[in-house]
């Protein structure tokens, strides 16, 4: 869908309130959208983050007052989430090469995940009904076997 990178734009990820703002400009967005239309954003979000659900993205560590901690699925989902609102281009380069991904890993970044709910938010403001999502790729982390497969 091309209309995807366009809603997403191009975004600073590099705290908190930088989230919270793209996110409000994506639902903006989304708002004006028919419901045919959120549901193709949602499948393509889905997809988008299937993608990048490898395990050389999982295995990029966290780190936390000069400490190291492996990421729990959450905090991957969440990072995903955080590459994605970035934009097409930075999307495009971690997928490529896994270059940058890091960036995505701080606590700062963790609402992002709010992305995973603003078409089907939206969605069931203006139908009433919810979004049916379960013919959509996985978002879970190791649901992209070839990306986990050694």
């Amino acid at each position: 869908m091309s209309d995807f990178w366009s809603v997403i734009g191009s975004n600073p990820v590099r705290d908190a309130d930088d989230v919270d703002a793209a996110l409000e400009r994506i639902s903006s967005r989304l708002d004006v959208m028919t419901p045919n239309t959120l549901e193709r954003f949602a499948e393509f979000l889905h997809e988008a983050l299937f993608r990048i659900d490898r395990r050389e993205l999982a295995e990029i560590p966290v780190y936390l007052s000069g400490l190291e901690f492996e990421q729990t699925s959450d905090h991957f989902q969440y990072a995903r989430c955080a590459c994605i609102l970035a934009g097409e281009k930075v999307y495009g380069e971690v997928l490529e090469s896994g270059v940058g991904f890091g960036l995505f890993i701080a606590p700062a970044t963790q609402g992002a995940e709010g992305l995973l709910y603003l078409a089907s938010e939206t969605y069931e403001r203006k139908t009433g009904e919810r979004l049916n999502s379960q013919s959509f790729f996985p978002v879970d982390s190791m649901s992209n076997v070839q990306g986990w497969s050694d």
